[in-house]
């Protein structure tokens, strides 16, 4: 409770004591009543604790019936008596309750205010018109109209301590609900004070509706909570099942869609529109789920007595842009507890990535065992000749054989480098491998030629490379392997009397390397593909050419290291294949309107 809280209750302190004590010494204590002021107390007590709820522009407001007691005990009661018992009944029902102390001062204070007004207001009106009790019923009606007002005026302020610029706005919604609820439970006040003095026995028959209204607004509250907490809750699995990633349907017992998540849409292309209130065998037709058991009738659900075994399948979905995707399906019957199936809920995983990872994973066993085998298999046959009749060859022989199997060593020992460096790549280590500084690409390319030609005799290799080519950001070593892996893969893939050329040139702010060949090319939808590791575009168990699939992904990641990039640009005659290293020059390019000296 803030300062300003406690200095608004402390004023209203103030003015309750001046107000009750003004009243009292006005009209005096007469002889008391024990009865009937025992009776007005706990009429107080109890009203304060009834509260009719009222659901007013999603708000629950809650209103006590405490107007009709003070309204009767105006009629019946003498004004003192009335004043001290509203004050001792207030304050018996909020202890109770266990009110904070705060709030119970600042009832008690308001409602002396606001029963001292009203005593006060009736006895200042004159005794005409009808009257109850000997009492004017136009007084009473005043003293509780002052009373309202009193009331609004002290909820205002306590509103406006409590919710500062809202609470003009939250008063003005509340005052005619406030007023009206007050002016109602007032008519029922003089109802209850005429029969008390005419027929005393039909009281219990006004009280009963009004214990009745209670009753039904606490069990309307009590379903409005719960619908609350269900729509929270739906809301909640809501945002649950389309965040999933997963794809998620629910069948009911005849087998229609009520839930097509997100995933789904995503997955086949179908917006929930479409299937949602569909049969399931009108959804997913042999177009759009592709598998050996074909959705029919209710699914799972017409074989839900025997369904051992059935409770997950695999399966695929066809976009509708013609793209397919492999799918896990798991269904969860749901059952009453009859056993009857009442729906299924199924939950479609994609593994298409995990199926690929699968290929790439055999395709890299398969590629790896070739790798290994091919170059094994000379040096075993070498080393087996050499150890069975070595001595019996001539010099020339035996250095020709220990070349080879020196050689075959030698690509084992860069497949198994190839490898160790993928793993570098993955953990991110290669700015230890790359060390970037100005180069003249010229002597490095034509190294990397030199090996190709070595290699291949021959292959017909040309170098051009433009004059006035600035020098590169490049670390040699490094733009030596990747210019030898792609020319390697060139020399592959090339027919034996077809060229390959390297051009090195500037293009912009960059220095290019370019490898031309005259082979069959790559298709453009796999540009991108024959850069990812493990990947070619052979099947690995009847490719004819050597290799992992790793040349050219760590040709790109390494050229990437060294700020620059790989790519395939399209082929110059439509054909052949044109791959091309890019590398930033040494020094920036001067721009149109800089100085050149």
């Amino acid at each position: 409770m803030n300062n300003a809280i406690r200095r608004y209750i402390a004023g209203w302190v103030a003015l309750a004591l001046v107000t009750v004590g003004g009243v009292l010494v006005l009209l005096g204590f007469p002889f008391l009543d024990p009865l009937g002021l025992a009776a007005f107390v706990v009429g107080v007590a109890v009203a304060e604790r009834v509260k009719l709820h009222f659901d007013f522009e999603r708000a629950d407001i809650g209103y006590t019936l405490i107007e009709v007691p003070i309204t009767a005990g105006l009629f019946l009661l003498a004004p003192g008596h009335v004043l001290v018992g509203a004050i001792v009944g207030i304050g018996l029902a909020h202890a109770s309750l266990r009110t904070g102390p705060g709030q119970l001062v600042y009832n008690l204070a308001q409602t002396a205010v606001c029963t001292a007004g009203a005593v006060g207001v009736l006895h200042l009106t004159p005794a005409i018109g009808p009257l109850v009790a000997g009492r004017p019923v136009l007084g009473v009606v005043g003293g509780m109209t002052v009373y309202v007002l009193v009331n609004v005026t002290a909820m205002g302020g306590l509103l406006r301590r409590l919710l500062g610029a809202e609470a003009p706005q939250t008063l003005r919604e509340q005052v005619p609900l406030t007023a009206g609820t007050i002016l109602g439970a007032t008519a029922v006040g003089v109802v209850l004070a005429s029969l008390w003095t005419t027929e005393p026995v039909l009281v219990p028959f006004l009280l009963a509706p009004i214990a009745a209204i209670h009753l039904a607004g606490r069990g309307s509250v009590r379903a409005a909570n719960l619908l609350e907490a269900t729509r929270a809750e739906h809301a909640r699995l809501e945002r649950v099942v389309d965040g999933a990633s997963d794809g998620i349907l629910l069948l009911d017992q005849d087998g229609v869609v009520q839930v097509w998540n997100p995933a789904m849409e995503r997955m086949t292309g179908l917006p929930a529109e479409l299937t949602v209130g569909r049969g399931i065998d009108r959804v997913l037709t042999p177009s759009v789920r592709l598998a050996d058991d074909r959705v029919t009738g209710r699914w799972l659900i017409d074989r839900a007595h025997d369904w051992a075994g059935l409770r997950e399948g695999s399966a695929r979905l066809r976009h509708v842009d013609g793209s397919e995707r492999m799918v896990l399906e798991s269904h969860s019957l749901v059952l009453d507890d009859r056993g009857r199936c009442t729906g299924d809920v199924v939950v479609v995983r994609d593994v298409s990535r995990q199926e690929e990872l699968e290929r790439l994973r055999s395709d890299f066993v398969a590629r790896v065992s070739h790798e290994l085998r091919t170059p094994l298999t000379p040096i075993r046959g070498f080393a087996s000749v050499l150890l069975r009749r070595g001595h019996q060859m001539e010099p020339l022989q035996r250095r020709e054989a220990l070349e080879r199997i020196v050689e075959r060593a030698d690509h084992l020992g860069e497949v198994v480098e190839d490898l160790l460096l993928v793993t570098q790549v993955d953990r991110r280590e290669l700015d230890d491998l790359v060390h970037a500084s100005p180069q003249d690409l010229a002597p490095v390319v034509q190294e990397a030629v030199a090996g190709l030609r070595a290699t291949s005799p021959g292959r017909a290799v040309t170098c051009n490379q433009a004059p006035d080519t600035p020098a590169a950001l490049a670390d040699p070593d490094r733009t030596r392997q990747i210019v030898a892996a792609v020319l390697d893969n060139a020399d592959r893939y090339t027919p034996d009397d077809t060229p390959i050329e390297v051009e090195v040139e500037q293009s912009g702010d960059d220095v290019c390397v370019r490898v031309i060949d005259h082979g069959p090319g790559i298709p453009r939808e796999h540009h991108e593909r024959v850069f990812e590791q493990f990947q070619r575009l052979e099947d690995p168990l009847t490719m004819r050419t050597g290799g992992v699939g790793l040349g050219l992904f760590l040709a790109r990641r390494l050229a990437e290291a060294m700020h620059g990039h790989l790519e395939l640009a399209p082929p110059r005659h439509g054909r052949g294949c044109e791959v091309v290293l890019r590398l930033p020059t040494a020094e920036p390019v001067a721009g149109i309107g800089d100085h050149v000296g």
